[in-house]
């Protein structure tokens, strides 16, 4: 509309039949805190939702580069800030803090506890209690891990793994200490690695970080390694949805999502 013209008159009608619905995720309805520099969680996230009855909402959480202890600690607690942006006013059903390591570094009581302040009574899950969560219901105790960590950020993802009952018994791991980095790593070398490690006596692969393309790779690397295989988004993404009552299956990531509901 140009200066000058009139306004058109303008008409408020009714809803056809004046019948109104739910929002979106009419089932379940997922709260993501994803990190600021991570472009692959929301993504693999959203890759994995089945339909409309499920709704996922993210807010963003600053993270500075590059990763360490101290930048882990730093970022929790801007948590709380970062769950109040999660709709407000609509029903969430599991909240989901979207980081391996931090998660490894704050403490999973701790994440739940701060996400709590902000959204008293939600499902909390996060990658580390998902993957957990996810390897048990596989009967996996004895997993391979593959991270794109630095050594020092890989052990801290072991120990976690060990403080909930996982051995692992083959650790690799890439080196990368950037969100940057990591999410460059092409999903092929995860599916390399796999191919290519005697992972002993493992009962599953667990492939750590949220920032990684390695969800496309799952079901090339189960057919490869004759193993389930895990990854951060995909366990956080799964926990969540149970937390929240969903026990169908989803097709095309894994043997987790399609078996353990």
């Amino acid at each position: 509309m140009t200066i000058g013209t009139t306004m058109p008159e303008i008409r408020q009608v009714p809803v056809p039949g004046g019948k109104m619905e739910d929002n979106y995720g009419e089932k379940v309805r997922i709260g993501l805190i994803a990190l600021c520099d991570d472009v692959a969680v929301d993504r693999d996230f959203a890759r994995m939702v089945p339909d409309d009855r499920v709704a996922l909402v993210t807010s963003r959480l600053f993270l500075e580069q590059p990763n360490s202890q101290r930048t882990f600690l730093n970022m929790a607690d801007r948590i709380p800030d970062t769950v109040r942006l999660l709709c407000p006013l609509l029903r969430l059903d599991s909240v989901v803090f979207g980081c391996t390591s931090g998660t490894s570094f704050i403490g999973e009581a701790r994440v739940t506890e701060l996400v709590h302040s902000a959204r008293p009574s939600v499902n909390v899950t996060n990658p580390g209690s998902g993957a957990i969560a996810a390897l048990s219901a596989l009967g996996a105790k004895r997993v391979s891990v593959i991270t794109p960590y630095t050594i020092a950020n890989t052990a801290n993802v072991v120990r976690m793994l060990a403080e909930g009952g996982i051995e692992s018994v083959q650790v690799s791991c890439f080196g990368f200490d950037t969100d940057m980095d990591i999410g460059s790593v092409p999903r092929e070398a995860y599916l390399e690695v796999a191919r290519n490690t005697d992972h002993q006596d493992a009962q599953a692969i667990f492939i750590s970080c949220t920032a990684t393309k390695a969800l496309d790779a799952i079901e090339d690397i189960e057919a490869a390694a004759g193993l389930p295989c895990v990854t951060s988004n995909q366990a956080a993404f799964w926990h969540a949805m149970r937390l929240a009552g969903w026990n169908e299956s989803i097709l095309g990531f894994g043997r987790l999502m399609r078996d353990c509901w």
